[in-house]
C-alpha cells in the first residue's frame, strides 16, 4: 500500500468524532501543499499593521479569504497595512521524521511569529493580531514570550480552543499541534496559567474572542469561557466559514471593524488614513513618554496626555494629571485637565463632567489674571465661553463675557500663532460676527498646516457652538472651510 494511501486512511480513522467540516480540511493538508509564507494585501509604509494567523489545517491565503480584501476596501480602516502570515501545516506523523517533514509544535510556530513581530514588524507603531483556531493559541504563546508587548494594540481570536479540546487525544500520536491542543495537556494548562497570571482579566490591548454559532469543533467552553464576559462575541458560520464573510455586512467583518476603529471618536472631519496613522503614533508615544513620565517638561507631559487620549485612554489621562504635582500650580496643566473633562462631556453628555471642566478652567483663569498672563487668559477664557454656552444655551451672558475677555487678551498677546487666530475666530462666533470668524478660521487652518489634532479641535468647538447658537447655516459654512 502506498504511503499516501496509508496516511489518508490514518487521517480518516483518527478524525472520527471531529466535525465533518474540519475533516475535509484535514484531508487537504495531507497533500503537503501548505508552506510557510507571508502574503501582503496592503503595504504602504503605514504606522499600523493587521496580521492574520491561520489555524492548524489552514493556510495564509485561503483561511480568511476574503476578509483581508474587505479590510483594504474599507475606508475607516485605511492607514492599516495588511498581511497574512503562514507556517507549515503538512499533516505528517511525528514518527519517521527522517522521511517526512515534521510538523512544528505550537511553541515553535509562536517563536516564528515572535521573530516576525520583533524584526519584520519593528517599523510599525501598532500591530493588530487576528487568529483563527490554533492561530489564536500561537498568538497567545507569542505574546507571553515577548518581553515588550506595547506595539500589540489589538488582538482577536476566532474559534480558538483557548481551553483546549477533549477530542485532541484522538490524534495526539499523529501531530504535534493537535497534541498541544489537548485540554489535559501540558501546553494548554501552562498557557492558561501564564495568560491569567500576566493579564488578570484586563488587557493592555483591545481584545475580543469570537465563537461561531455553528462551530461544532471548538466549543464555547474553550473559545469564550477562558476570558471575561465583556470580551466575548458570537458570529455566524461554522469553524471554517466564520472567518470567510460573504459581504462586508457579515458579523465577523463588523466585529473586526468595530474593534479596530472605535478608539478615535474624538477626532472628526479628516482622512481616515491620516487619522489611523496619527493614532499609531500616539500609541508609540504612550510607551516612550510614559516610561520617563517624571522627567517630562510641560510640553512632553502635554504630548503624553494627548497620546493617552488619542488611544482611547482618556480616564487614564485624567488620573495621571490629577496625580501630578504640576496641576497644583501650573495653569497650562490645569487647562489640559479641564480639556479632558470637556472631551468626556462632549462624548457622554454627563453634566458632572461639564462642571469639572468649568472648575479647572476657572481656577486656571483666576491665577492667570492675577499674573497678567495674556496667553493663558485667552486660552482659559475661550474654553469657558464654550463651556458656558453648553451649560446655558438660552442665556449667553457668561459665554459672551468670556469671549470678549479672550478677544481682549488676544490683542495684548505677543504669541500670534494659529491658536490665537482660532481663539479669535471662536470668540467672534459667540459675539455674532460670523464673517470675521470665517476669515480667521481660514487663516488658522492655513497657519497650522492642517495639523489633524489642531484643526479637529477647532472644528469640534465651532460645530458644537453653531448648534448651540442655532446657527445651522453657519455650521454648514464652517464645515466647508475645514473640509476643503
Amino acid at each position: 500500500m502506498t504511503v499516501p494511501k496509508i496516511l489518508s486512511q490514518a487521517v480518516v480513522s483518527a478524525a472520527k468524532g471531529i466535525s465533518k467540516v474540519v475533516l475535509g480540511e484535514l484531508l487537504k493538508s495531507v497533500k503537503g501543499d501548505h508552506r510557510g509564507a507571508i502574503i501582503p494585501y496592503r503595504s504602504e509604509g503605514n504606522e499600523n499593521i493587521i496580521c492574520f494567523v491561520h489555524g492548524f489545517c489552514g493556510d495564509p491565503e485561503s483561511t480568511f479569504n476574503p476578509m483581508p480584501a474587505f479590510i483594504v476596501k474599507e475606508k475607516e480602516l485605511n492607514g492599516w497595512d495588511v498581511l497574512s502570515i503562514g507556517y507549515s501545516t503538512d499533516l505528517m506523523p511525528n514518527i519517521g521524521r527522517g522521511i517526512w517533514a515534521a510538523s512544528p509544535d505550537i511553541n515553535k510556530i509562536a517563536s516564528y511569529l515572535k521573530t516576525n513581530l520583533d524584526i519584520i514588524f519593528s517599523q510599525y507603531s501598532r500591530v493588530a493580531l487576528i487568529g483563527h483556531s490554533m492561530g489564536g493559541l500561537v498568538i497567545q504563546r507569542a505574546i507571553l514570550n515577548m518581553a515588550d508587548i506595547h506595539k500589540i494594540s489589538h488582538v482577536l481570536f476566532f474559534g480558538t480552543p483557548s481551553a483546549g479540546l477533549k477530542k485532541a487525544w484522538f490524534m495526539r500520536w499523529f501531530k504535534n499541534q493537535i497534541s498541544d491542543m489537548d485540554n489535559e495537556g501540558e501546553f494548554i494548562k501552562k498557557l492558561r496559567k501564564e495568560w491569567n497570571d500576566k493579564f488578570t482579566g484586563k488587557y493592555p490591548f483591545r481584545f475580543a474572542t469570537v465563537a461561531g454559532e455553528l462551530d461544532d469543533f471548538v466549543p464555547v467552553i474553550s473559545s469564550l469561557e477562558p476570558f471575561p464576559h465583556e470580551y466575548r462575541s458570537y458570529t455566524t458560520g461554522n469553524h471554517i466559514t466564520m472567518v470567510k464573510p460573504m459581504t462586508e455586512s457579515d458579523t465577523s467583518f463588523q466585529i473586526i471593524k468595530k474593534v479596530l476603529h472605535s478608539d478615535k471618536n474624538y477626532l472628526t472631519g479628516f482622512d481616515e488614513k491620516e487619522l489611523n496613522n496619527l493614532v499609531g503614533r500616539y500609541h508609540e508615544d504612550v510607551n516612550t513618554l510614559g516610561n520617563k513620565l517624571h522627567h517630562l517638561d510641560t510640553k512632553g507631559f502635554r504630548k503624553y496626555i494627548f497620546a493617552l487620549e488619542g488611544t482611547g485612554k482618556i480616564d487614564v489621562a485624567i488620573k495621571v494629571i490629577e496625580k501630578s504635582e504640576a496641576v497644583k500650580t501650573n495653569t497650562d496643566v490645569m487647562g489640559i485637565l479641564g480639556g479632558r473633562w470637556k472631551r468626556k462631556y462632549l462624548l457622554e453628555n454627563n453634566s458632572s463632567f461639564l462642571d469639572s471642566a468649568i472648575y479647572w478652567y476657572n481656577k486656571a483663569l483666576s491665577i492667570s489674571v492675577a499674573a497678567n498672563n495674556n496667553n493663558q487668559i485667552y486660552y482659559h477664557a475661550i474654553n469657558l465661553a464654550f463651556l458656558y454656552l453648553m451649560q446655558k444655551e438660552h442665556d449667553q451672558t457668561e459665554s459672551k463675557k468670556m469671549a470678549q475677555l479672550a478677544l481682549d487678551h488676544c490683542e495684548k498677546s505677543s504669541q500670534e500663532d494659529y491658536w490665537e487666530l482660532a481663539t479669535r475666530a471662536e470668540a467672534y462666533l459667540y459675539l455674532n460676527a460670523f464673517g470675521e470668524s470665517k476669515r480667521l478660521y481660514s487663516e488658522a487652518i492655513k497657519k497650522c498646516n492642517k495639523d489633524i489634532r489642531a484643526t479637529s479641535s477647532m472644528m469640534i468647538n465651532a460645530i458644537y457652538a453653531c448648534n448651540s447658537l442655532n446657527k445651522l447655516d453657519w455650521k454648514d459654512e464652517i464645515e466647508q472651510i475645514f473640509i476643503d
